[in-house]
C-alpha cells in the first residue's frame, strides 16, 4: 500500500464525513485525504470499531497539527481514502 508522509495542514470533521490535508514531506504539494465519507467510502452505519478507529485518526491528526509532528497515511493505490494513520516516522 502506498504511504504519504507529511505535515498536517488542516482537519475537517462534519456529521457524515472527515478530511485531512497534508503537505507531503520534501515538497510543497498538498494532498487531501478522506478519513470517512458515509455512503461513499464507509457504509452508512459502520460498526462501532470502525468509528472508534476513525475517532483515533482524528485525535492523532489533531496532535500532529498542534505539535508539528509528521504523520504517515496509508491509502490504496490511486485513492485518497485513508486506511491507516501513524503519528511520527517509523523507527
Amino acid at each position: 500500500m502506498p504511504e504519504t508522509i507529511g505535515a498536517v495542514r488542516c482537519v475537517r470533521v462534519v456529521e457524515d464525513s472527515a478530511f485531512a490535508c497534508l503537505t507531503e514531506q520534501g515538497t510543497t504539494t498538498n494532498e487531501l485525504f478522506i478519513l470517512w465519507w458515509d455512503g461513499q467510502t464507509t457504509p452508512a452505519n459502520p460498526p462501532a470499531r470502525v468509528r472508534i478507529a476513525q475517532s483515533n485518526w482524528v485525535a492523532l491528526l489533531r496532535q500532529a497539527l498542534a505539535s508539528n509532528i509528521p504523520v504517515t497515511i496509508t491509502h490504496p493505490d490511486n485513492s485518497s481514502r485513508v486506511l491507516n494513520v501513524q503519528l511520527g516516522l517509523e523507527p
